[in-house]
């Protein structure tokens, strides 16, 4: 009896050592697959950032050998150029050499726009449309050429580049801007600069720049040839919500603007190493205790199941499905932990409702409309950052809970700034949806001393807002005792 206890201790320590091998081997050679295939994915980001990164500098220093250039400056002395200019240096040049669909000359103040597509000049509204498009990046241009000039022989000097005999392209003034966008429907490389003569010397009377903006889409063939050097598969742009699996993407040429990503199928090394791998652990495992095995990694992958499940279950709880927000839930637990410590931290609330969302909706569709709260969502959360946290209560309802920002000045700018970020057109399936925004904001304790009381105060101030207008914030210490008293009412009705 003793021996067949031993005898059964030892055959179960056997198989208790070979189970322990077996899991031993299959989580170190899990995590190795799952690090490689990270690497080998964050890698090929980086190669594509890259990739980018080289193709917009290639397109800047072609457009300088346009607005770095002294005929183009004195072309520009009596205003916009001329046939001849167009012809030879836009048509037969930028467009046929380079392959720039489009070239637009226009001053800081819209004044003055000539536009050249495909080599063509077109109307100065069709130009004006596109300038629509890119008018962060010419502010951005304008900007950075002021504050390169400094007072020189009684006019202005741009300061030049630092030169570095490491490369290989020539250097240029730092009064370059560059962005990604989609134009045309086509994803391009825009870059916009001031145009300056070679000796950098700008005479008072022209202090005032002509921005030149060129675009260069991409096209398919620049996209082959960078799957033909990178080792990539199905490179493309895609929308920066898309979610679908075995799909890598990554921002590309660092434009806050661009809706569009670069994405692309990985070259996963996981599928060698397990092919490599494999047979050596299963000639161990599979001998010795396979079906305990087996069990075992069945049995993982119901526990790492139940703890997914229940962790999403967890989030699902508070956020919002749909834009990852809290949810009123979540929003109502964020303020009363707010109020338990109010006393020694006051918080404001903002209350917010996009305006004409309903016939978004019913002209373009559901998908159309979670599209619109998604990217109002992104643009809000971006904007709080860590200031505090933005909720969506329902619908297209929005509430704002700030601590530590007390100022009313302070509270009233970032209230506006949302409202701004709301009118901003999102583009959805080809369209451009326009809508806007309402705010109201209220203070803890100034104006409620609970959860109930400060949240009927802001919607106050929210429908004050609305009542006035739409498209602006207002805050209830701006508003009369009536005024407040009316709002309120008719909220709660």
């Amino acid at each position: 009896m003793r021996r067949r206890g031993v005898g059964l201790a030892i055959r179960m320590a056997a198989v208790m050592i070979v189970v322990l091998f077996g899991a031993a081997n299959y989580l170190v050679l899990d995590y190795a697959i799952e690090r490689a295939d990270s690497f080998a994915a964050e890698t090929e980001r980086t190669l594509v950032r890259n990739e980018f990164g080289h193709q917009i500098d290639q397109v800047v220093q072609y457009q300088s050998q346009l607005s770095f250039w002294d005929k183009t400056f004195n072309e520009l002395k009596d205003g916009m150029p001329g046939d001849a200019f167009v012809k030879d240096q836009l048509r037969d040049w930028m467009w046929a050499d380079f392959g720039f669909s489009w070239m637009i000359f226009t001053t800081p103040d819209g004044e003055k726009v000539l536009g050249v597509h495909r080599g063509e000049t077109v109307s100065e509204s069709k130009a004006r449309e596109k300038l629509h498009w890119v008018s962060d990046l010419t502010l951005k241009a304008e900007r950075a050429y002021r504050e390169a000039l400094s007072p020189d022989r009684g006019g202005w000097q741009v300061q030049g580049a630092k030169e570095d005999p490491d490369l290989l392209t020539p250097a240029l003034p730092e009064i370059h801007v560059s962005g990604m966008r989609l134009i045309d429907r086509v994803m391009s490389i825009v870059v916009v600069q001031a145009v300056i003569p070679k000796s950098l010397y700008i005479p008072a009377s022209r202090m005032q720049p002509t921005l030149l903006i060129t675009v260069k889409p991409v096209s398919q063939k620049m996209l082959a040839n960078t799957e033909r050097r990178l080792g990539l598969r199905d490179l493309g742009f895609t929308p920066i919500v898309t979610q679908e699996p075995g799909l890598v993407m990554t921002p590309v040429g660092a434009d806050t603007y661009n809706p569009m990503v670069a994405s692309w199928r990985p070259n996963m090394p996981g599928l060698f190493v397990w092919k490599s791998a494999l047979p050596q652990i299963a000639m161990f495992v599979l001998v010795f205790a396979g079906v305990m095995l087996f069990v075992t990694l069945r049995f993982s992958a119901l526990v790492k199941a139940l703890q997914r499940s229940e962790a999403q279950n967890a989030f699902l709880a508070q956020h919002d499905p749909l834009t990852g927000l809290k949810n009123r839930s979540g929003f109502d637990e964020e303020v009363r932990h707010a109020i338990r410590k109010g006393e020694s931290q006051p918080f404001s609330i903002v209350a917010l409702d996009l305006d004409r969302f309903k016939a978004v909706n019913d002209r373009y569709g559901h998908a159309a409309g979670d599209a619109v709260l998604q990217a109002v969502a992104r643009r809000f959360s971006e904007r709080i950052g860590p200031l505090g946290t933005v909720a969506r209560l329902g619908g297209d309802e929005f509430s704002v809970l700030l601590g530590g920002v007390s100022s009313r000045e302070m509270l009233l700018e970032l209230a506006e700034g949302l409202v701004r970020d709301a009118q901003i057109p999102i583009a959805h399936d080809g369209q451009l949806l326009v809508i806007g925004g309402s705010a109201g904001i209220a203070q803890f304790p100034d104006h409620g001393g609970s959860l109930h009381d400060v949240m009927v105060m802001a919607d106050a101030a929210l429908y004050a807002a609305k009542n006035a207008g739409r498209n602006r914030a207002i805050h209830v210490g701006d508003m009369a005792g009536d005024a407040i008293a009316e709002a309120g009412a008719v909220r709660a009705a």
